[in-house]
């Protein structure tokens, strides 16, 4: 199944009260690459990482901010996508990806959030495959048993439904409609970590400079 993701990095991190895509990670790397690299070392076939206007895109590794493209370019495996309005709610980073993904003309599109950095490969893979699997199903969602959250992988016929969403709304409205059917992927808890606010960015890196200790 062809699919293209798209990597949600736009947003304005009020909670946490500072840049949380440039955090470094004890590797040196920044938070945010972390979660690009997850999606760009997946089965994928492109990537579109959306960003604002005024992100330097210094939290991004230089190899691949190189070789990055800001327009249609099938050859090229990631594309940074600007979202001029994407201070006006979730919706417009939404529509920003979704529009940018379907130049590729994909099956289908899978979701994921810039702030989480223990989010694997595999994970991402897994997903896909369960919406490949999974004939009938809209979506594909992981879950950690509170129901579907990103990444989410959704068919092609259900780009005009996530293009309707506005404001605040995001893929949720969708998973949690009667009109639509999915399936959903259990992943490990770690794997939904995000960096939404102190304690919670603190946590992941406790966890990250543990498992690098035990390795």
């Amino acid at each position: 199944m062809r699919m293209t993701g798209i990597v949600l990095a736009a947003g304005k991190s009020q909670r946490l009260g500072r840049d949380k895509l440039s955090v470094v990670m004890p590797d040196r790397r920044s938070l945010a690459a972390w979660s690009l690299e997850a999606a760009l070392n997946s089965d994928l076939e492109q990537v579109v990482c959306v960003v604002k206007p005024e992100d330097s895109l210094a939290w991004l590794p230089v190899h691949w901010l190189d070789s990055a493209t800001y327009a249609y370019n099938p050859n090229v495996r990631l594309r940074i996508a600007v979202c001029a309005d994407y201070a006006c709610g979730m919706a417009n980073s939404l529509h920003c990806g979704i529009l940018s993904a379907m130049e590729y003309k994909p099956q289908g599109i899978l979701m994921l959030l810039g702030d989480q950095p223990l989010l694997k490969a595999q994970d991402i893979n897994q997903v896909a495959a369960a919406l490949d699997t999974h004939k009938l199903s809209d979506y594909a969602a992981a879950t950690d048993g509170e129901g579907g959250k990103p990444p989410v992988a959704f068919r092609s016929h259900m780009f005009g439904p996530l293009l309707s969403l506005h404001g605040d709304e995001g893929a949720r409205k969708i998973m949690r409609s009667a009109n639509y059917s999915g399936v959903h992927v259990p992943l490990p808890e770690r794997s939904f970590w995000d960096a939404d606010t102190e304690p919670e960015l603190e946590r992941i890196m406790k966890y990250v400079s543990e498992s690098d200790q035990t390795d």
